[in-house]
């Protein structure tokens, strides 16, 4: 059997517990157990045999209710000097000041999960006695903010809050260690499969907005705030070869990993036998890998023809299968991608022009 592709991401899903009850959750259905430290172990050795550098997330459900695991995971990492970048996405909900210090000082990348001002997060994202969040969501960052830690903030657009998007660039502001901004539309996905997904011209309209809220706040305040996507259209303007770039599942370089040990092809297809990859204890079988990006890559093949796609990198597989489309592209998420990549071209017309 020949070896498959180097990993460029690998995600462990530490539990599918989570102390939230988020209305779109697309993790909602994924096992209850917890990862053993065997397990995260064994995954990133999987990684690691490459010898190639790749990126290390924790996620879930909540990361942090499995923080013990994580923390011997990330020591493990570091103790054999394995060449990985560490994130975790969190809802920071149950941060303390002692694994804020020790996330610190692995350097661990933080990111938390807000959908925009109180009022508007609260409508999706609660408890499940129906109590919103804000409350304990703000209260972590703020301790990540007392020990000086930046962090990376995700805004899921719903039709809750497609129209008030300006609203999380404010807090983003607001908030003061805020280094990056990330917009990801509702999947169609466990609980999410239940929600009218917002329309292309609601998205539209709500990014816009959030773009320019972006600009006025940083030209007052005399700090960029950066945009995760319209980092990412910059960075395939510099690129010179074709080809899917929106996520390394497309290519064959990501590994999602379960509490179980079994291996997927994207955290959203969790649980889908046609996506499973192989487990940890085998590895990756490499005609299962090649088969699915040989069906995501065809299913995706629209994307191709498309005038944006040099700019774009392709669509998001799961996003796509979980709105059940065939044959063509989610209106919504090219939406999404062209509104950034409009904003790029008139910025870059706009310095030229000035120089």
């Amino acid at each position: 059997m020949r070896r498959p592709k180097p990993l460029k991401m690998l995600v462990l899903s530490l539990t599918g517990q989570c102390n939230f009850a988020c209305s779109y959750c697309y993790a909602q259905a994924h096992a209850q157990e917890s990862m053993s430290l065997a397990t995260a172990i064994a995954a990133v050795n999987r990684a690691a045999d490459s010898g190639e550098p790749f990126v290390l997330q924790f996620s879930g459900g909540e990361p942090l209710l499995s923080f013990a695991v994580m923390r011997d995971t990330i020591q493990y990492v570091r103790r054999k000097r394995i060449p990985a970048l560490i994130q975790v996405q969190t809802n920071a909900s149950l941060l303390s000041s002692q694994k804020i210090a020790f996330l610190r000082a692995a350097q661990v990348g933080i990111g938390v999960s807000l959908d925009g001002r109180p009022g508007i997060n609260d409508r999706t994202r609660r408890l499940s006695s129906g109590e919103g969040t804000s409350r304990l969501i703000l209260g972590g960052i703020e301790q990540l903010a007392r020990q000086g830690v930046k962090i990376g903030l995700t805004c899921v657009i719903s039709e809750a809050n497609v129209s008030q998007l300006a609203g999380i660039v404010e807090m983003a502001y607001y908030l003061g260690n805020v280094r990056r901004l990330g917009f990801d539309l509702v999947r169609g996905q466990g609980r999410g499969s239940l929600l009218q997904p917002p329309a292309p011209e609601s998205i539209e309209r709500g990014l816009e907005q959030a773009l320019r809220t972006a600009e006025r706040l940083g030209r007052r305040s005399g700090t960029t705030l950066s945009i995760a996507q319209l980092e990412r259209v910059k960075t395939l303007a510099r690129r010179t070869e074709r080809g899917f770039a929106h996520c390394p599942a497309l290519k064959g370089e990501a590994a999602f990993v379960d509490a179980q040990g079994n291996i997927y092809a994207c955290s959203s297809l969790i649980g889908e036998e046609k996506f499973r990859l192989g487990d940890v204890a085998a590895g990756i079988e490499e005609s299962r890998q090649e088969a699915v990006v040989t069906l995501m890559q065809k299913s995706m093949g629209f994307c191709l023809e498309c005038s944006s796609f040099s700019l774009c990198g392709g669509g998001c597989f799961a996003r796509w299968y979980g709105a059940a489309r065939s044959g063509e592209a989610y209106a919504g998420e090219c939406t999404l991608k062209r509104v950034f990549i409009k904003w790029y071209l008139e910025q870059r017309t706009e310095a030229s022009a000035i120089t």
